[in-house]
């Protein structure tokens, strides 16, 4: 598995690309329209985009979406089951906030529950940051996709629509007392970090 960050919009959002031998391809996130970039590298490299999978519904995740959907029609959008209106809910996405529109997208998506398994990552519910925040991990590479729960020496805000304190701290500690130290986090604003050097942050921090 590979994967590429590409950072997009004007909060320089990671949206991961990974993909396999087989030249299937996941994109975590879209924050913005302006992916030139993106495309060229999917289109240079053959990768069949087949999953457009959201951590979250915030604008500077999800702004890109109806291009990128309307130019790859075959691939499949996926959104955590409680988030749904977040689509389509401009004060719930912050939309306008953040692009200075009222984005909503109106097209087809799946839903996703904790347990579930897609592309190899283990979905993982993490409340806190919003509502239906999910975690992907991978095992077999030891790859965690931790959207705006977790970023390396900090988490998430939790004072936005639908975010909660209290689940942000109890997600925070099942994701360092239930991964191996070792594992990868790729957050959705910060560089690289691992479990382990986050986990002794987040103690010493009294949030674990």
């Amino acid at each position: 598995m590979k994967i590429k960050v590409f950072p997009l919009g004007c909060y320089m959002t990671n949206c991961y690309l990974v993909w396999d031998d087989n030249n299937e391809a996941t994109l975590f996130d879209c924050g913005d329209e302006h992916f030139e970039n993106l495309i060229n590298f999917i289109d240079e490299n053959n990768l069949n985009l087949k999953n457009i999978i959201l951590t979250h519904g915030h604008g500077d995740h999800i702004g890109g979406i109806n291009r990128l959907t309307s130019l790859y029609p075959n691939a499949t959008l996926f959104i955590g089951k409680e988030e749904q209106e977040f689509l389509s809910n401009p004060d719930l996405s912050l939309s306008n906030a953040i692009h200075g529109s009222n984005f909503k997208y109106n097209g087809k998506f799946k839903t996703l529950s904790q347990g579930d398994s897609i592309f190899g990552f283990e979905v993982i519910d993490t409340p806190g940051h919003t509502i239906g925040s999910k975690c992907f991990y991978n095992k077999k590479n030891s790859i965690l996709i931790s959207g705006d729960t977790l970023f390396r020496r900090s988490y998430g805000r939790y004072d936005l629509p639908t975010g909660s304190f209290d689940s942000l701290q109890k997600s925070l500690k099942i994701l360092c007392e239930t991964l191996p130290e070792n594992t990868i986090v790729y957050s959705g604003h910060t560089s690289p970090t691992t479990i382990g050097e986050e986990k002794r942050v987040l103690k010493s921090q009294g949030m674990i």
